[in-house]
């Protein structure tokens, strides 16, 4: 079992190059071939290849912590996490993406505000059940936001607390990148096992 490492708070967010490079050339090129399919393909892709990373470990190898280097798109605090823990943070932000995708495509933005401190897993998090629990909120997630109209209205946005005000289509859009930013976490994880 590794010692808990000295890491930065949870929230301190991502080099300031790195959050440029995102918020001011990747996302707005990535926005201008968006579509709600094509989002959600994105999303299933991503979903598939997490299962698939994690289908072969046991519980003990899905809930063992290892530190990995800082991988672009993850802050210094989510460092040191499982497979399970990386699993878990999805979840919670999946489920909360989907409230969003919710009200915003119904045109309300009243929303507790997003926080990174508040999707951080927990370490005791149950290994035995997460694998079921990842698939059981993708499967609602995709099912759910299908019949959303995340056009309905464009102008109503709601604050990522990194990159700022997002509409329905963009916070969709963003569900299948930060999936692959933690399956890169999961792979690099399970390097060290």
């Amino acid at each position: 079992m590794q010692q808990e490492p000295k890491l930065d708070r949870p929230g301190a967010g991502l080099p300031f190059y790195e959050w440029a490079l995102v918020k001011f050339v990747i996302f707005p090129l990535r926005m201008q071939r968006a579509s709600k399919a094509a989002a959600l393909r994105d999303f299933q892709q991503e979903t598939k290849d997490i299962l698939e990373a994690v289908g072969s470990l046991s519980v003990e190898q899905l809930g063992e912590r290892r530190l990995i280097k800082r991988l672009p798109g993850l802050e210094d605090s989510s460092r040191f996490w499982s497979c399970a823990m990386t699993m878990q943070h999805l979840i919670i932000v999946g489920k909360r993406m989907q409230k969003v995708l919710e009200a915003l495509s119904s045109g309300s933005n009243e929303l507790p505000a997003a926080s990174i401190e508040a999707v951080k897993p927990s370490a005791q998090v149950d290994p035995t059940t997460i694998i079921d629990d990842f698939k059981e909120m993708t499967k609602d997630f995709v099912e759910k936001v299908e019949r959303l109209d995340l056009a309905a209205h464009p102008n109503v946005k709601f604050k990522h607390p990194w990159f700022g005000d997002m509409n329905a289509l963009e916070w969709l859009a963003f569900a299948a990148p930060h999936q692959q930013i933690h399956l890169r976490q999961i792979k690099e994880i399970i390097k060290q096992l």
